[in-house]
This record gives structure tokens, C-alpha cells and sequence, in this order.
């Protein structure tokens, strides 16, 4: 048994000893790198024994020109019966008669039912189309309405935005209602590429074009206390990821004012509209914390 005991031993360490022996020959050849081709570095540390290509430089996209402000003598959007429209617009308006009746059909609108009548929308911010507006009063809570976009350039097609059908939303409120923000993107597409209309102009325009009719409340707006303004004037909101949401105040709206939000893209695209009553109220611009430098110390 003794003699058994120790021909075990010597059997183990020998299996053991062969185990090990190819392993250590894989460590050897490893760490000598032998078998590997190996390119050495450079030893020019500056990089210029590199292939390289510039970084082309980044585009920063904005969806309308912020930098400027929309004259205050013009009006960003304006307001002609047909009476007071050009021979011009009317005749465009008649010739675009079919296209607007196959649109308001399309969208469930009886333009061949009711007196119809119309005016024209006139946008600063879209020089390449005009607008028309729609409207058949049928009494009181029985009122159709529904915009129509014509381009001027014959480039594009006659775009229909519904609005109210007997006195009923079709889907969703128009302001807010997803079919009426893609209209609004493919007539801004159809503008020409290098308009670039300002933030307020656009978002006034979108407004009317959904059945408002807003009256902005500007900061110059005297209230019963001098140093405020009544409601809020327009602002803008930059968001960190390219988004900007425009808003403001329609101070004329019935019954009571309504609160704007119309949110763009880095690429000038309409994403989304927020439309909620809100009330007339009087704000204070915050005075700056800097001190003012006397004028008698003249400039530095």
C-alpha cells in the first residue's frame, strides 16, 4: 500500500508538470512579442507624421433671425376685406377657387353649402404667399371657418388649414392640432430660402392663420403704474438643445386673453403650440444690479 500511495504521488506531479509546461511556453512567447507584428510610435509627438483632415466647422442652425427686431412703424400682420384687396389678390383668389374648394372638402368643410365670404391675412413674415380667410355665419354657434395658403411664385400648392365646422372643432382645437402645425411647415418650406422672417412675425401669422385674431401687448404699453406694462410683452426662450419657444399674450381674445407658447427646432420647424387662457396682469422689469456710470466721468 505504502509503494501504491507514492507511485500515485509521482503519477500527479508528472501530469501536473505537463499541465503546466505548454502554458508556460504561450507566457514566454507572449511577453516577448515575437510572434506579432508591432509598428513602433512615431518619434515625432506632434502628429505630423499622421494622415490627418480638418474638422469641418458646425453649422448653428436658427429657426428665424433673433438678432433682429421687427420694425415698429410696420404691422407684422394685417387684416383687407375683399372691398379692399388689389385687382391682383382677387384675381389670384379666383383662380385658386377650385383648389380651395377640393381642400375644404378634403377636410370635411361644406364650402358649397352656406354664404361664404372671405378676407385677406396679410403676413409680414411670409412674402411669398398670400392667405385668405374663410367664414360662413349660419347664427349664433353655427359659424365655419378655415384658412387657405396661396403661393405667389406658382411654386407650391394651394394648402387648406381647417378651423371650426358648424361651430365645432374637427380633431382638436386648431391652434394645437398636429395636422394644422404640418400645413404650417410645408407653407414655410415653400418660402423663399433666403427670407428670413423674424420670430414674432412668424408665430403672429401662425396664430391668425388657426382663428385667432391677436393683439400683442407691448412693453411700451402704459398701465395705471408708469413703470409697468400691462401682461407680459413677447419673449423668447434658447433652449440648450436648439429648441426656442416663443411667447406671448393675445390681450384682445374673447372672453379673456390667451397665453401663447409656439415651440421651433434648430431647423426652423414648428414642433408643437400650447394655448391656454390666462388674465391681464401688470409686470415690472427688474432693475439691472449693476451701477450706471456717471455721464460726467465720459466714456472709458
Amino acid at each position: 500500500m505504502k509503494r501504491f500511495g507514492i507511485l500515485t504521488t509521482a503519477v500527479t506531479l508528472a501530469v501536473v508538470a505537463l499541465a503546466r509546461a505548454p502554458v508556460a511556453a504561450q507566457t514566454a512567447s507572449g511577453s516577448s512579442g515575437a510572434s506579432y507584428k508591432a509598428t513602433p510610435l512615431p518619434a515625432d509627438t506632434s502628429g505630423a507624421s499622421y494622415k490627418t483632415r480638418p474638422v469641418p466647422s458646425i453649422e448653428v442652425l436658427t429657426p428665424l433671425s433673433f438678432a433682429t427686431s421687427p420694425p415698429a412703424t410696420a404691422k407684422l400682420i394685417d387684416y383687407l376685406p375683399e372691398a379692399q384687396m388689389t385687382q391682383a389678390a382677387r384675381d389670384l383668389a379666383a383662380s385658386a377657387d377650385p383648389a380651395i374648394r377640393d381642400g375644404a372638402t378634403l377636410a370635411g368643410i361644406e364650402f358649397d353649402n352656406g354664404a361664404w365670404s372671405y378676407r385677406q391675412l396679410v403676413c409680414q413674415a411670409f412674402p411669398g404667399h398670400m392667405f385668405l380667410l374663410f367664414q360662413s355665419d349660419r347664427g349664433a354657434g353655427d359659424v365655419s371657418l378655415f384658412s387657405a395658403a396661396i403661393p405667389l411664385a406658382g411654386k407650391g400648392r394651394v394648402r387648406v388649414i381647417p378651423i371650426r365646422r358648424r361651430g365645432f372643432s374637427l380633431f382638436s382645437p386648431a391652434p394645437v392640432n398636429a395636422l394644422a402645425i404640418a400645413q404650417f411647415n410645408r407653407i414655410r418650406a415653400e418660402e423663399p430660402a433666403h427670407q428670413t422672417p423674424d420670430w414674432l412675425s412668424t408665430s403672429l401669422c401662425y396664430a391668425a392663420l388657426t382663428g385667432a385674431r391677436p393683439e400683442t401687448s407691448p412693453q411700451s404699453q402704459e398701465s395705471a403704474d408708469p413703470s409697468s406694462s400691462l401682461s407680459f410683452p413677447p419673449t423668447l426662450e434658447v433652449g440648450g438643445d436648439g429648441e426656442s419657444t416663443v411667447r406671448f399674450v393675445d390681450v384682445a381674445a374673447e372672453p379673456q386673453p390667451m397665453e401663447w407658447a409656439l415651440t421651433f427646432n434648430s431647423g426652423g420647424q414648428l414642433l408643437k403650440v400650447m394655448n391656454i387662457a390666462t388674465s391681464v396682469y401688470a409686470v415690472k422689469l427688474i432693475p439691472s444690479a449693476v451701477p450706471q456710470q456717471s455721464s460726467a466721468q465720459g466714456p472709458r
